[in-house]
Formats: structure tokens, sequence, C-alpha cells
């Protein structure tokens, strides 16, 4: 590749994340009905029509930001698992998970607020779509929950499939009324909400530890 076609690659590269970025933001702040090609265009300072070059379609665009969006948390619960060692307390393990994914939501900027905003805003194809995605961050989840069951720390009542929803949709909703300016930063609002979750989880024969 020549000079020139190497400035040329870094250029457009440079240009597409501007475009990612303005249309995460529009996401994130106006919602999937309200976001339009125009909208975005006029963030980064184009015509509509040059995004076509980057993006083939609104939706393709509306796509690859959900899917960094859940990358984005998914590495950085990863991330926090990985500092527990190779044999975590699974309890530990899911507390670390629930904190690190609402320090992503809250606290990584507009690409896991578009994503957890829009989900239930998308048309079926894109949403079916973007369940592709979300399928390997929901089996980390379920790999915790199933580890922490194992172990007999959970109740015996609990089911976890419901319980993994019910985690997350709880984190997932509190961009909606989180302010950064409220007291609470993304990571302690991810502790209590860890502490009320494992005490209600945690098995009678567990309690206290």
């Amino acid at each position: 590749m020549t000079h020139e076609a190497r400035r040329m690659t870094r250029k457009s590269d440079q240009t597409r994340r501007r475009i990612l970025d303005a249309a995460a933001a529009t996401l994130a702040n106006r919602g999937y009905a309200e976001t339009s090609i125009k909208a975005i265009a006029d963030a980064v300072d184009m015509k509509d029509g040059s995004l076509y070059y980057h993006f083939e379609s609104k939706d393709a665009l509306v796509l690859e930001v959900l899917r960094l969006g859940t990358t984005l948390a998914e590495a950085a619960v990863a991330e926090a698992l990985n500092g527990l060692g190779d044999d975590p307390d699974p309890m530990e393990a899911l507390r670390t998970a629930i904190v690190a994914h609402a320090s992503a939501v809250l606290g990584m900027g507009d690409y896991p607020r578009a994503n957890v905003r829009n989900f239930g805003q998308l048309p079926a194809a894109i949403a079916n779509a973007h369940m592709v995605h979300q399928q390997r961050y929901g089996d980390l989840w379920r790999g915790l929950l199933r580890a922490a069951a194992a172990s007999g720390h959970l109740r015996p009542d609990v089911d976890a499939g419901a319980m993994r929803l019910l985690i997350l949709g709880a984190l997932n909703w509190a961009p909606e009324w989180y302010r950064p300016d409220g007291g609470l930063d993304p990571d302690r609002i991810g502790e209590q909400m860890a502490a009320m979750v494992l005490d209600g989880l945690r098995s009678a024969r567990h309690e206290g530890r």
C-alpha cells in the first residue's frame, strides 16, 4: 500500500469514527425514532449522501453503534472478572460483574447508553441482527449465575434466567434516571445494586458470608 493510500485509509477510518460517535450521541439522547441520517450528518458537518460511503443505511449505522456498545460493556465486565484470578468465589464474581456493568452503562459514554436505551425501540430486523451480538454477553452472565447456583450460594427457588434479565434490566434502566451530579458515581451505584441483589439471592446457609 502506498503512502497516499495509507493516508486516505486513515482519513476514512477517522471519518467513520466521527460518524459513529455522532450516531451514538444522537441515539443516546434522542432514541432510534428521532435519529436520522440528516441529524448525524449535520453533527459531523457532512452532506447526507456522504454518510452512505461509510454505511449503506441508517440501520447498518445503528447496528454498528449498538454492537460497539455491547462490546464495550462486555469488555469492561470481562476485564474486571479477569482481575479476580482463575478461580474466583462465584458470588464475588457476580458482584464484580454487576459493578462493572453499572460502570459501563453509566460511565463509558454514549455507546453503552445508546445500546441500552434503544434496544426496545428497534424494528424487528435490526433487533434480531443485534441479538447475535447480545448472545455472547448473555452467555457470560448465564455462566456466572450457573456457577453461583452450582456452588450452593443461590437460593434453590431462584430462577437463574429470570434473575439474569432482572439484573441487566435494572442496570440498563439506570441511564434513564442517573445524573452525574447526583452524589453517587457509577461504581457506587453498582455496589449498592450488587448488595441488594446478592443479599436477596444468597441461600440461607451462606447468609452473612
